[in-house]
């Protein structure tokens, strides 16, 4: 019976699958569907009219940046494609927090009109104008996370951290530096507020600069805060910090000193001064989001709450200023060829990001040791840790050459990686490479190689010669 059964039940099986198989002989294979028309590649073109910029950044109990963009738009346009910045400066990879705009709405002549997104390239925002418009109205507002596992909290009840291309909509097919924009913000009450940008005008809490093309607008954020203050470190170069309590800008009169000691030995060691004035913007804070982040008239920083006053006990958490710092010269006034990009949407590439960030960290512990941000001991243990890493080499070159580790950005957007990657390659922070050095610094081969590195005298005179053009 159980055979006969069996007998059935693959006859019937049989059967199904021959007419499935008749089936799928008739039915036609789906083909590649089409995909939406291109956006339009940057141009070298003046764009018509300048943008207005309003955003209102005094909402910290929410934690919300409202936006308001006023564009203007050429007569006759009918479509208009508005991009949210993805490759952004400094990142190396495409890391455009798209998530983090919301309630979207766009307005031509103050009527309100649909929008639809990109299917492809989701920062893209397409839109169809009516006959006549002159100018479309972006609204929306910037959601800064509230915990760090939603992304970098940017906005705390002390301080913000605002970055122009988080929060703003530039049109497609023209250079970024050939878009003119007027910026204006408005903070919380009271707030001192600190950036590159030029033209300072303050009425109550709001503050508009000059306009600027949209290129050096990205390249100049902002730090503001309740507890701030400011130092002249000379040659035009500012120290503007903001911290968690008003205590922790307490520095001492002598360690201050080491940060004017760092511009001029910057300034000896390259032999150029390409920028009319410089601002630190350093947050003391372990509630604003940690980051070191490179522009050509600034630097974002952030260090512990006490690293100013506990001046040799967080020797360890201050090479981000010199790092920073260096890359004004190697990175921003001087880049590999194919990492410039004309907008933020054409993809950058890194083939020389082992001197973007290789060498710039070289001359960062270099100055930091020679002006005192750092101790000469904590940097020549830094160069210790490196040497003792990597003099025996390491697996990866059996399969990958050095150059390919340029690649780790787009390959891993920094998360943690298991493999060892090139000296030249920035992965850690600056912390883990503190922590992992006093493992290392126990090792035979760490203190040998510790005795090797010396911190050379800076040059007389002379300069290095940076690689690549912007």
């Amino acid at each position: 019976m159980k055979s006969l059964f069996a007998g059935v039940t693959l006859l019937t099986s049989l059967l199904l699958s021959t007419s499935v198989q008749a089936q799928a002989s008739t039915r036609p294979l789906p083909m590649a569907p089409p995909l939406p028309t291109e956006i339009p590649a940057a141009r070298d073109e003046a764009y018509a009219g300048t943008i207005d910029l309003a955003i209102d950044a005094s909402d910290i109990t929410r934690g919300v940046y409202r936006v308001t963009q006023t564009i203007p738009v050429a007569a006759g346009t009918r479509d208009l494609v508005l991009l949210q910045p993805g490759w952004l400066p400094g990142n190396h990879s495409e890391t455009g927090p798209y998530a983090l705009l919301a309630d979207i709405r766009f307005y031509a002549n103050g009527k309100e009109i649909p929008w639809v997104r990109d299917t492809v390239a989701v920062n893209a925002f397409r839109l169809v104008l009516p006959e006549g418009t002159t100018q479309v109205t972006a609204r929306f507002v910037h959601t800064s996370p509230l915990q760090s596992g939603e992304g970098r909290i940017t906005m705390t009840q002390e301080m913000l951290n605002l970055q122009w291309e988080k929060m703003s909509l530039y049109p497609a097919g023209y250079y970024t530096r050939r878009i003119p924009v007027k910026p204006t913000v408005t903070f919380p009450k009271g707030w001192t507020v600190y950036t590159a940008l030029d033209g300072f005008s303050r009425t109550g809490d709001t503050v508009t600069w000059n306009t600027i093309d949209y290129e050096n607008l990205v390249d100049s954020p902002i730090f503001a805060g309740v507890h701030a203050q400011r130092w002249d470190l000379g040659q035009n170069v500012y120290m503007d910090v903001v911290a968690d309590e008003p205590e922790f800008l307490a520095i001492k009169p002598e360690n201050l000193e080491t940060y004017r000691n760092l511009v001029k030995e910057a300034l000896a060691t390259f032999g150029a001064k390409h920028f009319d004035h410089y601002d630190f913007l350093l947050a003391l804070t372990d509630r604003m989001g940690g980051i070191g982040l490179e522009h050509h008239r600034s630097s974002e920083n952030q260090q512990e709450p006490k690293s100013w006053i506990n001046w040799a006990e967080m020797d360890w958490d201050r090479n981000v200023i010199s790092h920073e710092f260096v890359h004004s010269w190697n990175g921003k006034f001087r880049r590999g060829i194919d990492a410039w990009t004309p907008d933020y949407q054409q993809p950058m590439q890194n083939t020389l990001l082992w001197v973007y960030e290789g060498q710039t960290q070289f001359w960062g512990y270099v100055l930091a040791a020679r002006s005192g941000v750092q101790s000469r001991e904590m940097v020549t243990a830094m160069f210790a840790t490196a040497a003792g890493k990597y003099a025996e080499g390491t697996p990866g070159r059996a399969w990958r050459s050095v150059e390919d580790t340029v690649n780790a950005p787009q390959l891993n957007r920094r998360r943690p990686c298991r493999t060892p990657r090139s000296p030249a390659a920035r992965t850690t922070t600056l912390k883990a490479r503190w922590f992992g050095l006093r493992q290392t610094r126990s090792s035979a081969r760490a203190r040998a190689a510790r005795r090797a590195w010396t911190i050379s005298p800076r040059p007389s005179s002379g300069s290095i010669r940076a690689t690549g053009a912007s």
